[in-house]
């Protein structure tokens, strides 16, 4: 569960809370899976389904301490905002990682709508400073090979920084997360990018 369900810098539940289902499987020989579904709570205090998203990769260790990861992923939204259409894309990625340090690129041809293709570089750290704690940083940068001219800009940032607390299978988090240049736009509406968002999930 989450106060807000957000994806690189904007919200795409309106700011609501979010209930998200996941499921994941890894092979030993590298191959993985996951696939998840996100819900968020409507204005009219009603769970309505915002979007899915799966992706099949697979991990090779290159030694000890470094790992290559590539595969594809593709999401669909369809936002709670009034006359939003629905929005899909999907991206191949390939990056390089540590135990706490990784590093991604990912190409999307048709990033949410069509004639758009788009380059996206993130990195993400994660440390462990306590026994159960967890310390994570992320940093990203969209880049537009192809876009519409309603796209004002050729280039989006964003960024978060999150701490969590696991009790067994239980856990909880916080992150403030941010973006730009611009405002974040939901539906009509201006909205400040920067967000503080809580949480708590379960796994088995």
């Amino acid at each position: 569960m989450e106060s807000d369900y957000r994806f690189r810098g904007y919200s795409l539940s309106d700011k609501r809370p979010a209930a998200i289902a996941q499921l994941g499987y890894d092979h030993p020989s590298g191959i993985y899976a996951n696939i998840a579904a996100i819900a968020a709570l409507g204005h009219d205090t009603e769970f309505y389904f915002v979007g899915a998203q799966g992706n099949v990769g697979y991990v090779k260790r290159l030694n000890p301490r470094l790992y290559l990861d590539g595969g594809i992923s593709h999401s669909q939204y369809d936002p709670i905002a009034p006359n939003r259409s629905k929005w899909s894309y999907t991206e191949l990625y390939l990056g390089l990682g540590t135990d706490h340090v990784t590093g991604r690129v990912s190409y999307s041809p048709h990033y949410f709508v069509s004639d758009t293709s788009t380059i996206y570089a993130e990195a993400e750290a994660a440390f462990e400073p306590g026994e159960n704690w967890r310390v994570n940083a992320h940093g990203g940068i969209l880049f537009y090979l192809r876009s519409p001219e309603y796209i004002p800009h050729d280039s989006y940032y964003d960024w978060r920084l999150g701490v969590s607390r696991a009790f067994g299978h239980f856990d909880i988090h916080a992150a403030l997360s941010g973006g730009g240049p611009g405002k974040d736009y939901y539906g009509s509406k201006p909205r400040d990018r920067t967000a503080l968002t809580v949480g708590a999930s379960w796994s088995l």
